[in-house]
């Protein structure tokens, strides 16, 4: 009898989970929160906006250049100065709070604002940025070819790799490595491909020398760096070092294609070599299977666009153009196709070899940018009756949805799309 009325419990309990709709399954099985974290530029102002909020939110006043929104969401970092002058980093948190500059004057050593500028920044992780500098203003500004380590937590700002040792830098997929390259000077210093393991002490590794490439200016240039997915190596288009000069000749000096692996570096590959432009040099797609690059047809200034396989073969011709009414399309993330602009600004298409081009939206869409494989933002203009521009975000082939209006002018925006577990 007992045993009867135990089962008998026993069932009416699990009845009365069912009546009241509880989730018995482990949080891990519950669905994912998806939540869009985006900041933008507004006369100078930091705006913040996510995915619950009412609306937009001012987080920090006056100066303010570039955004770089942390993986988690929760910190911007930002650039900072008079006239566009990157003369200082800042961090702030997503609430306003806790604003602080972390490079700036005097810090790094030897870092004087108006003198030298910060470049690239990119979050390694939640806490830790990665930075590098630039020296002189206008015309004579020169990257410094170093890179630093921010801790935003204890403020500490190490210096990695000394000017001419860094560069240009990416960081590989699995976030355990940084790719760098220098520029060398033109007809004097070699420039280089290097590899560091922000974990470890050691030096950086060197993947490959080249002969520093002309520019046509001040600036020097720095080759576009491609992790593999794996990241187990790195692919780079090196140009002859004269080829902005002699680009309008009937043959053209070779771009090679290289790949670079991270543990074995003397077995790098030369994978082939394109005619590309100057304008218009090799991007890998993030699978590596193909590229995209322009190719100029000699003594015009028209100019073809061609998708390839990842080693230059099986070139097909795409879209032909004059030079400004064309310019070097970008991949989608994880995938084989590509965006770009065409006919009049705000028109964007996708395009794949093969296929005919179709609208990336029906909407008049300037700064288009991926944030995952379809979710993307892009700023369109408001209203006729209306001034000013407006960010929305979408899906691919989905309804935009407004973000806020963003001023008079289209503004340097970035995003990031925080994927949080779900919790009863």
């Amino acid at each position: 009898m007992l045993r009867i009325r135990c089962i008998f419990v026993c069932i009416i309990l699990l009845l009365l989970t069912a009546c009241n709709g509880i989730d018995t399954r482990p949080v891990s099985q519950l669905a994912p929160v998806e939540r869009l974290v985006v900041a933008w530029v507004d006369s100078g102002n930091l705006i913040v906006w996510s995915q619950g909020d009412d609306l937009p939110r001012r987080v920090a006043v006056g100066g303010v250049i570039r955004p770089f929104v942390s993986p988690d969401g929760e910190r911007i970092a930002f650039t900072r100065g008079p006239a566009g002058r990157a003369d200082t980093l800042w961090i702030v948190d997503r609430a306003g709070n806790a604003e602080m500059m972390v490079m700036g004057e005097g810090t790094p050593r030897g870092f004087v604002s108006g003198q030298a500028q910060v470049g690239d920044v990119q979050w390694f992780d939640d806490s830790t940025l990665y930075a590098n500098t630039l020296s002189g203003s206008g015309m004579t500004t020169r990257w410094n070819d170093n890179l630093y380590r921010i801790n935003v937590r204890t403020r500490e700002v190490s210096l990695i790799l000394p000017n001419g040792e860094g560069g240009r830098f990416v960081i590989s997929p699995d976030g355990e490595k940084i790719a760098t390259a220098s520029a060398g000077t033109y007809g004097r210093q070699d420039a280089r491909v290097s590899v560091i393991d922000p974990s470890a002490l050691d030096d950086a590794i060197n993947l490959l020398f080249y002969i520093g490439v002309a520019s046509g200016a001040e600036v020097p240039f720095h080759p576009r760096l491609h992790w593999t997915p794996d990241s187990s190596s790195v692919l780079v288009a090196i140009p002859d070092s004269d080829l902005i000069y002699s680009e309008t000749e009937s043959t053209v000096p070779p771009t090679r294609l290289w790949q670079l692996p991270i543990d074995t570096p003397s077995d790098r590959n030369l994978l082939g070599s394109v005619g590309a432009s100057f304008f218009g040099l090799p991007i890998w797609s993030d699978s590596g299977e193909q590229m995209l690059y322009m190719r100029r047809i000699p003594d015009s200034n028209t100019f073809t666009l061609v998708v390839a396989s990842a080693n230059g073969d099986n070139p097909s011709d795409y879209l032909t153009g004059e030079a400004g009414t064309i310019e070097l399309p970008r991949w989608m993330p994880n995938s084989n196709r590509f965006i770009y602009t065409a006919d009049t600004p705000g028109n964007v298409l996708i395009g794949e070899s093969g296929q005919e081009p179709v609208p990336l939206t029906n909407e008049i869409a300037y700064s288009p940018q991926f944030i995952t494989d379809d979710l993307y933002l892009f700023v369109t203009s408001k209203a006729v009756t209306a001034d000013g521009f407006q960010l929305r975000y979408a899906k691919l082939d989905q309804q935009s949805v407004e973000i806020g209006d963003v001023g008079q002018s289209i503004p340097i925006f970035d995003a990031v799309l925080v994927i949080e577990e779900a919790t009863e």
